[in-house]
């Protein structure tokens, strides 16, 4: 005879227990709507805080997804505030990843992971680096230490997702890699709409009272941003979510799959193309290429496929004719879509006609004979950043553009070795990882991603500023994370073959 078993009934007290935390933040809400303004965007932004950590209580990879989630969004969610608040030109919306990216790494260090500061290939020369970025906040130098912390949230804050790719595993990289290449398809498709029927006007408000980004007029129109915080960062993303589209084309075993990554890798060349940005066309193609290199069996089919590429892309640049400035300047203030992609066709074809490149190495030229040499431990981690051009409208430094560069102003020249070490030794094991990669398995297609992608993450920091840009600079810090954890794993898989 068996028994059935009633479960007992939860207590009544416990439930209303349960509700009241949920209940207090229903009329918190309530009250912040009602007073507006600051109160609701202080309410709102510490919401999103608690919401991008509480995952941390089953795990880091859950406030990873949010905070990867987050960031692409920032640019349209800063905009979006002023439906309800005047502009300013300091919004705390920029510490809300900082503060949730600071807890996460507590996380790590508490569970007694210290030796994730020097255990992998890279990991003690990263961590150099981000004792020179945090010794950087206090220089003198630069415009006090307020511009010396809102430095370091432009370059310390991403320099601990290394740490964050030494923690994870494959199906966490499958997983964000996927994301990147959803999460920039939305953006780019609200970048069309911007630039199909202009902006709303809660960005049309903050395009107009801006004072820090002189380039986003494109001859008589405004380019788009897509959810992003300037084009720039439109195009750098989306450029990495296609060549990952791309390598999941070479990975997938499904004639459906393919299709399918093939339309996403598609419909992000498109984001990128109306992002205006010529360095991440050059940065796509240089992506393209690797991945053609380390999908074949060997290097010398590799070098056959890429010279069959490169052939016709050659006679392109060289007998296509390149749009004028008249022809650019000619298109009327509602043939926006029109004039990016003549923007962009002209600084593809020519991009050595370009005045806004003759200028670029002109400064360069300055900075490195004029100003890097009279400062070899850096000026500040804050050093041209737009907290020091606000607190110094003195400053004389120029535009740069050149992430290296930045570097050896902000950091000294110490610094800015010790970064380009870190990303030619990160290639190098990244190649190697996918030359040695098991064919045809998830792994495989991860490292030939984060191998193709890391000669596009060189090329960017020569022109741009890849690993200071929100959205983008998380992304890069744990590819270089994933691939020194990688090396080390597949050194010890090494070593216990040589024993057995």
């Amino acid at each position: 005879m068996s028994t059935a078993v009633q479960p007992a009934p939860q207590p009544r007290k416990l439930a209303i227990l349960w509700m009241a935390p949920l209940q207090a933040a229903s009329l918190f809400t309530v009250w912040a709507i009602g007073n507006g303004g600051e109160t609701l965007r202080m309410w709102l932004l510490a919401a999103m805080v608690w919401l991008m950590s509480l995952p941390l209580l089953a795990g880091l990879e859950g406030a990873l997804i949010a905070m990867m989630v987050f960031e692409p969004l920032r640019g349209f969610l800063r905009r979006a505030q002023y439906l309800f608040v005047n502009y300013s030109s300091e919004d705390p919306i920029h510490v809300v990843t900082p503060i949730v990216t600071l807890i996460a790494v507590m996380m790590l260090v508490r569970k007694g992971r210290l030796q994730q500061f020097w255990s992998t290939p890279l990991a003690g020369w990263v961590t150099l680096l981000g004792i020179i970025f945090f010794l950087e906040i206090f220089n003198p130098l630069q415009g006090g230490l307020f511009v010396g912390l809102s430095g370091a949230l432009f370059l310390l804050v991403p320099l601990v997702w290394f740490y964050f790719g030494q923690a994870v595993n494959e199906k966490f990289m499958h997983v964000a890699m996927k994301l990147v290449v959803l999460l920039g398809i939305i953006g780019s498709l609200y970048g069309l709409y911007q630039l199909m029927f202009g902006y709303p006007a809660f960005e049309q408000y903050w395009v107009d009272n801006t004072d820090m980004y002189h380039s986003i007029s494109v001859g008589h129109v405004k380019r788009a941003l897509g959810t992003f915080s300037s084009a720039e960062e439109w195009g750098r993303y989306t450029q990495i979510g296609a060549i990952i589209a791309l390598g999941f084309v070479a990975g997938a075993k499904q004639f459906r799959a393919r299709v399918g990554w093939l339309v996403c890798a598609a419909a992000l060349l498109g984001g990128v193309l109306l992002s205006g940005q010529r360095t991440a066309i050059f940065g796509f193609l240089v992506g393209v290429v690797s991945l053609i290199m380390f999908s074949a069996n060997t290097w010398r089919k590799g070098f056959a496929r890429v010279t069959m590429l490169l052939i016709p892309m050659a006679l392109l640049f060289v007998l296509a004719q390149a749009p004028t400035d008249d022809e650019l300047w000619s298109k009327a203030e509602d043939e926006r879509v029109s004039a990016v992609l003549t923007h962009t066709q002209r600084g593809t074809l020519k991009p050595t006609e370009e005045n806004s490149l003759q200028v670029r190495f002109q400064n360069w030229g300055d900075l490195i004979t004029s100003v890097i040499p009279y400062r070899p431990l850096g000026a500040g981690i804050g050093a041209g950043s737009l907290s020091d051009m606000r607190t110094n409208p003195d400053s004389d430094l120029p535009p740069i553009d050149n992430f290296i560069l930045v570097l050896a102003i902000t950091c000294g020249i110490p610094g800015a070795l010790v970064f380009v070490w870190i990303l030619l030794r990160a290639t190098w094991l990244s190649a190697r990882l996918a030359r040695t990669a098991e064919s045809g398995t998830r792994n495989a297609s991860i490292n030939r991603i984060a191998a193709a992608l890391m000669p596009v993450l060189i090329l960017n920091s020569v022109f741009g500023l890849t690993f200071s840009i929100y959205s983008v600079a998380p992304v890069a810090w744990l590819l270089v994370g994933w691939v020194s954890a990688e090396a080390l794993r597949a050194r010890e898989n090494e070593r216990e073959t040589l024993i057995i």
